[in-house]
């Protein structure tokens, strides 16, 4: 099996996943109190629109026809998924460190603002034709800036007098913010040195597409997993109180 088929095998299998969690935090809303349903929209709207991202995605990597194969194709409709859907999970942060009952008053609307700079960024740089040049690496520099930011704000929140649930959520999703965040420079930088090195543009882009799609159901699905969970154990206490 040759890079191009293992590629399009993973473009396909991003899909099934997003589409899985989407059906998956839909049911999950019916066990979740009205006041705390948000977690799971937003959980499933963020999945939503990746499979239809992944589902336009697959045609470009030739999953449907392989002799039309183009893995860099798929470049645009990867930022715009992207730009659509993280600043979602910061947004569904926001919800779980609300619902702890700490507060947020232009928390949210801080790192999304950087996330969006985050991803305007990485796109100019990526977009650029001139490979390795000194526009590329500062686009990168300040989409990495901007990125640490928001790994810097996510671990300022206080956890002092959240129910455990919530401590232990918001703990788990700061660490999909650094660590499953930290794939996506990782995997441009690898790109790029492959370029600059001389190794073939297809390989160098599929091997970055693999690694994107891995970072994104991670990132999409078990972020929202965690919401979803912290979402339940939110409203089981709420009855139990009542």
């Amino acid at each position: 099996m040759d890079l191009l088929a293992i590629t399009q095998a993973f473009f396909m299998l991003g899909f099934v996943a997003m589409a899985a969690g989407t059906l998956y935090f839909v049911l999950e809303r019916n066990d979740i109190k009205p006041e705390h349903r948000m977690a799971a929209t937003y959980a499933g709207l963020i999945t939503f629109i990746a499979a239809i991202m992944y589902w336009i995605m697959t045609d470009f990597v030739g999953f449907f026809d392989q002799s039309a194969g183009d893995v860099g194709a798929t470049m645009p409709y990867r930022y715009i998924d992207w730009l659509l859907t993280t600043p979602l999970l910061l947004v569904e942060f926001g919800l779980i460190v609300a619902i702890a009952g700490a507060a947020t008053k232009g928390f949210v609307t801080r790192i999304v603002v950087a996330d969006i700079i985050m991803i305007v960024t990485g796109y100019l740089g990526e977009v650029s034709e001139a490979e390795g040049s000194l526009y590329n690496w500062v686009m990168f520099l300040i989409s990495s800036a901007a990125w640490l930011y928001i790994v810097w704000a996510v671990f300022q929140v206080k956890l002092d007098g959240m129910p455990d649930y919530a401590a232990n959520a918001v703990k788990i999703m700061r660490r999909f913010v650094f660590f499953g965040w930290m794939i996506y420079p990782i995997g441009t930088s690898i790109e790029e040195f492959m370029k600059i090195g001389g190794a073939d543009v297809t390989m160098a882009v599929s091997l970055a597409a693999i690694v994107y799609v891995i970072a994104d159901v991670l990132n999409k699905v078990g972020f929202g997993m965690v919401a979803v969970s912290a979402a339940k154990k939110a409203s089981v206490s709420a009855t139990a109180k009542a």
